[in-house]
């Protein structure tokens, strides 16, 4: 066996054994510094040049969550967040009610936005919650987080893994194509998750008491900055479906579009221009920038091929799904599904084989309800929770509540993609 394997095996060992271990002990690594550690180790044991390890990170990825948490950071920074989470709470008896609002607006927002985007635009509204009305925050955590990845499936721009799907695959007219395949399910799925959170979280149904009635107008600081972001949103939001139909230049994509809304909302911040700036996520940054460098690592030395060798070849739609649940646990869904496109096109996947590419989107992203590495906007959600002193989730806690729901998501997008075929 390969030095190169047998370090590399080790390097993945203690990265994902951090994070595992958190909370357990003394052991109290924040995720994207295990990713950190574990891309620097790649680098330094000679796994990757200098050079691999830069290349290996995707650029269009990082741009857009960049881009993403700018307009997010933006809406916070204004106060709008604190405005729609008291709005929210004014409107609610109990945590059942909240957890229904939060889900479902969520996963409706997910559609058109990045899921990342919205996991960290949403966690700073549930933890001022905390501080509006003694409530505990820890079910409208999970209902953001399963709300995220299952709204996020049905389109390209709703993840970064269908975004790589629709922009790598070559699949024609992306849009179009997950709506039609992956919009349906992903409905039925939202509608089952609401009672089924409900099950899971019987014992935390508590009244909402809020401490103090105020105006909801009161906590936008800002309002101009608050419109500002609002309005790039609306805009956005039916550019992604116009560029897509109609093909107006190569140049105006989902990344593209997003980071020129970016750059509008600092050209016009004025005074919270810095503020902006400084309230973006820049730690899930650095933790996708790790996870790049990390999963090239395990393609390069051969680890990843070596799990991939017990796995079902990527080439059916059973292949996909049992690939994309279980291999996104290891190196979590972005990396898997970037390092599986090439995979799957040198065997003979087409672009016009739909059904493989829209089952290989679904696996990859409800992967993300079973553990908490499992998607980036698990870790999201728990890193922002934690820096505004909320709680993080646990790794064995988060699987508690993740297996029966990740059972359900999975057989309704397979059965659906199995026997429903749209000419298009």
């Amino acid at each position: 066996m390969p030095t190169r394997f047998i370090e590399d095996a080790v390097i993945l060992a203690i990265t994902y054994g951090l994070i595992a271990l958190r909370g357990i002990g003394r052991i109290n690594v924040q995720p994207w510094a295990a990713m950190l550690l574990g891309a620097a180790l790649t680098v330094v044991l000679g796994i990757l040049t200098p050079t691999q390890a830069l290349s290996s990170i995707n650029l269009n990825v990082i741009l857009f969550l960049i881009s993403l948490f700018t307009i997010s950071s933006a809406l916070e920074v204004s106060g709008f967040f604190s405005y729609l989470a008291y709005r929210l709470l004014i409107g609610s008896r109990n945590i059942g009610k909240l957890i229904l609002r939060i889900f479902g607006l969520s996963a409706l927002l997910s559609l058109a936005l990045s899921n990342d985007g919205i996991a960290g635009a949403f966690t700073p509204v549930i933890v001022s919650m905390r501080k509006q009305a003694r409530i505990n925050i820890k079910p409208l955590l999970y209902a953001l987080a399963f709300g995220v990845t299952i709204g996020s499936v049905a389109l390209p721009v709703g993840n970064p893994q269908n975004l790589l799907i629709a922009l790598e695959s070559g699949m024609s007219k992306p849009f179009i194509i997950f709506t039609v395949y992956l919009l349906p399910p992903t409905a039925i799925n939202a509608l089952i998750m609401y009672p089924l959170l409900l099950l899971l979280f019987r014992d935390d149904n508590d009244e909402v008491m809020i401490e103090e009635t105020r105006r909801p107008e009161e906590l936008l600081v800002n309002r101009r900055l608050a419109y500002i972001a609002i309005t790039i949103l609306l805009i956005l939001i039916p550019l992604y479906f116009i560029t897509d139909i109609f093909n107006i230049s190569p140049y105006l994509t989902p990344v593209t579009l997003t980071f020129t809304g970016a750059a509008i909302i600092y050209l016009l911040s004025g005074n919270d221009r810095r503020n902006v700036a400084h309230n973006v996520d820049w730690t899930t940054i650095l933790f996708f920038i790790g996870l790049f460098i990390v999963s090239e690592g395990a393609l390069e030395s051969g680890v990843l091929n070596a799990l991939a060798h017990y796995l079902p070849q990527p080439t059916t739609l059973l292949g996909v799904f049992i690939s994309g649940l279980l291999l996104s646990q290891v190196i979590s869904n972005v990396p898997m599904v970037a390092l599986y496109i090439p995979l799957m096109r040198e065997l003979g996947v087409s672009p016009s084989n739909s059904i493989i590419w829209v089952g290989l989107a679904a696996s990859s992203t409800i992967a993300g309800n079973l553990t908490l590495i499992g998607a980036a906007s698990n870790v999201i959600i728990s890193e922002a929770s934690e820096k505004r002193g909320g709680e993080g989730f646990g790794f064995f806690e988060f699987m508690k509540y993740g297996i029966l729901i990740t059972i359900v998501n999975t057989i309704i997008y397979y059965i659906w993609l199995s026997y429903i075929h749209v000419p298009l």
